[in-house]
């Protein structure tokens, strides 16, 4: 959505805001974003799916906000969609400070350091054990669900680019997971967290919030670590993030169990994701690397059924 068609959508619901400078953020993967008289941040959804997170995503934080221990976005403005459980867009205060990095993680004293994963445990430990009052639509993620889902995409869109033999590999990597009996504890999560959703104030070495919620969900909780230890490029180093999940009272080795399953199956989810969401390059460029055969299927499925670790 471009700027003017933005303002235009705000104006249409909300004809007595008065704006004053209305600026393009960016885009991502699920939304573009504009900032409103240096105060409010729209979001609007690219597709079907983020129209139905943001949905979520109000609804949550609305619930949480007084509940977490540090600052979450303010839902201000709400723009409805003509579907259920959807939104045109979402309105939500500021939040200050600068996006966390690798370079401010590092300048920050062993103390400071510290102060940080305190903060942020407490955050999760408190997110964790939230109780929704009521149930909303599309929260509550089922394991075989998705995977039956993400299957039946996979299929439809890259089998008929596939030789034969990669087919029943991947036949079978679907069969382990959906007779699974899996068993993991179930919360809520933020589901997509790394350092760039945290924002820092460098003045006062202080966290002034955290931000993008578009894909909380009530999952397993060991996606919110296996999701930190992806990250720790773009910020949180590996100490950082063992120390953060030993105050979660977390096992670090569990969780580096399950991140090398979700190493293996990445080639499969990129293959969903790209098919999903229209990313051409990503779906050629995976259903091309597995062209010879999924890498680790042996290790990961023949010699040991290694499923159970799906996230």
């Amino acid at each position: 959505m471009n700027k003017l068609e933005a303002q235009a959508a705000i104006e249409k619901v909300y004809p007595d805001l008065v704006i004053e400078n209305f600026e393009f953020l960016g885009s991502g993967f699920d939304s573009d974003a504009f900032l409103l008289n240096q105060s409010y941040v729209f979001k609007f959804p690219r597709h079907t799916r983020a129209a139905r997170n943001l949905y979520k995503e109000a609804v949550v934080l609305r619930e949480i906000k007084d509940q977490v221990p540090l600052k979450v976005p303010e839902i201000c403005f709400v723009g409805e969609s003509n579907r259920k459980h959807q939104l045109e867009f979402v309105g939500h205060e500021k939040i200050n400070g600068v996006p966390l990095t690798a370079d401010i993680l590092q300048s920050l004293t062993t103390e400071e350091k510290e102060n940080l994963n305190k903060e942020l445990a407490a955050f999760f430990k408190t997110l964790h054990g939230i109780k929704l009052p009521e149930s909303i639509e599309g929260l509550e993620v089922d394991k075989k669900t998705k995977a039956a889902y993400e299957y039946k995409v996979i299929k439809q869109a890259a089998y008929p680019l596939l030789p034969k033999s990669v087919q029943l590999e991947i036949d079978e990597v679907y069969r382990r997971i959906l007779q699974q009996d899996f068993h993991y504890q179930k919360c809520l999560i933020h589901n997509d967290f790394g350092a760039s959703n945290v924002y820092y104030d460098q003045a006062t070495n202080q966290i002034c919030g955290l931000i993008d919620f578009g894909d909380v969900a009530i999952y397993d909780r060991d996606m919110e670590f296996v999701c930190l230890m992806f990250d720790y490029e773009e910020g949180f180093d590996q100490e950082f993030v063992q120390k953060l999940m030993i105050a979660c009272e977390i096992d670090p080795s569990e969780i580096q169990k399950k991140l090398g399953f979700v190493d293996f199956y990445n080639q499969l989810e990129n293959i969903y994701l790209g098919q999903e969401f229209g990313m051409t390059e990503l779906f050629e460029d995976s259903v091309a690397e597995i062209q010879q055969g999924l890498k680790g299927y042996e290790e990961n499925i023949l010699l040991e059924d290694k499923t159970i670790d799906y996230l």
